[in-house]
C-alpha cells in the first residue's frame, strides 16, 4: 500500500509526457561508431537534450567533457547532508547495422502494440528519460528526500567507457 507521501510524488508522472521524452531522445542518432572515430557519435546532441530537461527541472545542472564531441550530463537535486541516490545511464547507442532489417527506420521511435521500437529506445535511452521524470516527480511534489539525488547521463558506454572513467 502506498503512501499519501508517494501517492503524491506519483501524481506528478504523466505518461505521455514519458512516451515523447523516450520517442524524442530515441530519435537522435548517438550511435557509437568506432571506424569513425570519437567525433562522429551524436552523443553531443543527447547530451543536450538531457541537459535542456534537467534544466527545465531546475536541478543543479553542468557538462563534463572526458572528450571534446563525448560530453557527460550531471544534475542534482536535494540536499548534500544526507544520502546519495545516484541514477546513471548513456547516451550513445550501437549501430544500427543493416537499416534494411528494421521494419521501421531505426531512429523514428515508431510506437506499435505498447512498445517504442528505435535504436537506443531499451538501452538506454528509456531509463534516462525515467530517471528524469523520476526526479520531476519527486521535485514538483515536494516529497522530502532526506539526501540529494545525482543523475549521470554519460558518454561513451558502449566503448571505451571514457564516460564513467572520467
Amino acid at each position: 500500500m502506498l503512501s499519501e507521501t508517494e501517492k503524491l510524488a506519483l501524481s506528478y508522472i504523466d505518461d505521455d509526457e514519458l512516451i515523447r521524452w523516450v520517442q524524442e531522445l530515441t530519435r537522435i542518432p548517438s550511435v557509437w561508431r568506432p571506424d569513425e572515430g570519437p567525433n562522429g557519435t551524436g552523443e553531443a546532441e543527447a547530451a543536450q537534450w538531457v541537459e535542456e530537461r534537467c534544466r527545465e527541472l531546475g536541478l543543479e545542472t553542468h557538462v563534463e567533457y572526458p572528450h571534446p564531441a563525448r560530453p557527460n550530463v550531471i544534475a542534482t537535486y536535494g540536499n548534500v547532508a544526507g544520502p546519495t541516490l545516484m541514477f546513471e545511464g548513456h547516451t550513445d547507442v550501437v549501430t544500427e547495422g543493416d537499416i534494411f532489417q528494421w521494419r521501421d527506420p531505426p531512429f523514428s521511435a515508431t510506437v506499435r502494440d505498447g512498445r517504442i521500437y528505435g535504436r537506443g529506445a531499451n538501452d538506454m535511452k528509456a531509463g534516462l528519460v525515467c530517471a528524469l521524470i523520476a526526479l520531476k516527480a519527486i521535485a514538483r511534489s515536494g516529497v522530502p528526500i532526506g539526501g540529494r539525488i545525482l543523475l549521470g547521463a554519460l558518454a561513451d558506454e558502449e566503448g571505451g567507457m571514457i564516460g564513467v572513467k572520467h
